[in-house]
Formats: C-alpha cells, sequence, structure tokens
C-alpha cells in the first residue's frame, strides 16, 4: 500500500525505504518510516548477504531492473544492543568502556553511542551505545556467540535485554 499511494502521488521514490513496524492484536501496524537502513537491523542482515550489494543499490538508485536477486548465506544471525543503564529516559555518558582482546571471527561489535578520547580510551556517548552480532550453523548458537561476546565487554550500568531470539527459539 506503501508504495501505491507514493505513486498515486506522482511520487518516484527510489532508494531504501525502512518501515517500523509493530505486532499488534489487530494485525501489523506501522510505527514509522525511514529513507534509511534501520539501525540496528541492518546490523544483522548485512553480514548475512553474500552477493556484492553495491550493484543492486546503484540499479535501484537508477530505477533499473536489479542485477540479481540477492543469495544470503546460510545460518543465522542475531544483534544485541548494549544500551546506557537508563536509556530511552536520562542516562550517564562518559562511562569507559572495556572490550575483549579478540572477537570470534563470526560476530562484530558495532559503534553507535560511543566516543574516543585523544588517549584512545571509548567511553559512553550515547542511549544505544554498542550492537553485538553473531552469525552461526544455528540460531541458538548465533544466540549464544552474540551473548558471550556482550558478557565480555563492560561498561557502568550496561543494560541489555536477555530475551533476544528465544521467542523464535522457543517455538
Amino acid at each position: 500500500p506503501t508504495l501505491a499511494g507514493l505513486k498515486a502521488d506522482g511520487i518516484d521514490y527510489r532508494g531504501t525505504l525502512y518501515a517500523g513496524l509493530m505486532l499488534t492484536n489487530k494485525g501489523v501496524k506501522v510505527l514509522e518510516y525511514n529513507v534509511r537502513f534501520g539501525d540496528p537491523e541492518t546490523q544483522v542482515l548485512l553480514p548475512m548477504v553474500a552477493d556484492d550489494l553495491v550493484p543492486v543499490l546503484l540499479a535501484s538508485a537508477k530505477g533499473e531492473a536489479l542485477p540479481t536477486q540477492l543469495q544470503f548465506h546460510e545460518g543465522a544471525a542475531i544483534v544485541i544492543v548494549l544500551a546506557a543503564g537508563g536509556y530511552p529516559g536520562s542516562y550517564a555518558k562518559g562511562k569507559e568502556i572495556s572490550f575483549p582482546d579478540t572477537l570470534p571471527a563470526s560476530s562484530a561489535v558495532v559503534h553507535a553511542g560511543t566516543t574516543r578520547d585523544a588517549d584512545g580510551t571509548i567511553r559512553t556517548a550515547g542511549g544505544r551505545v554498542l550492537g553485538v552480532s553473531g552469525q552461526a550453523p544455528t540460531l541458538q548458537a548465533a544466540v549464544e556467540l552474540a551473548y558471550s561476546v556482550c558478557d565480555q565487554v563492560e561498561f557502568e550500568d550496561k543494560y541489555l535485554r536477555r530475551d533476544i531470539g528465544h521467542r523464535e527459539l522457543n517455538r
């Protein structure tokens, strides 16, 4: 309906259209639209894309037929947000963050609300501080990997949800 509405209004939209959705008792409801990739959703999707995304994005921007149907890696991925305690309300900034010396190859830590001091110390600077992702052959293994990395990243008043992925695992 959204794309049909844009077309009916004479809008030739090309590019990324992100819809923030919520599943309710009355069905799916749109909360917001963004003309950018969603965060942290993109952090979990991009590592799963097996193809070069640039030709696909360029073709989309030019209104051309897509050069290929995207192929995805086998397995599962998950991302867990490490937030500052108090977020989305008030929260303290400037807390030093410590990271593990090495990360598993199939995991990543994406900075969101961080800053780096002149001496190289990384500190909290926003509510959503880091996104920690894990990729694995199964969802269970991806969840375990991501939470393992989350538990190795330390900062004062760190908050994270401990239920990410569990609804799907408990089906």
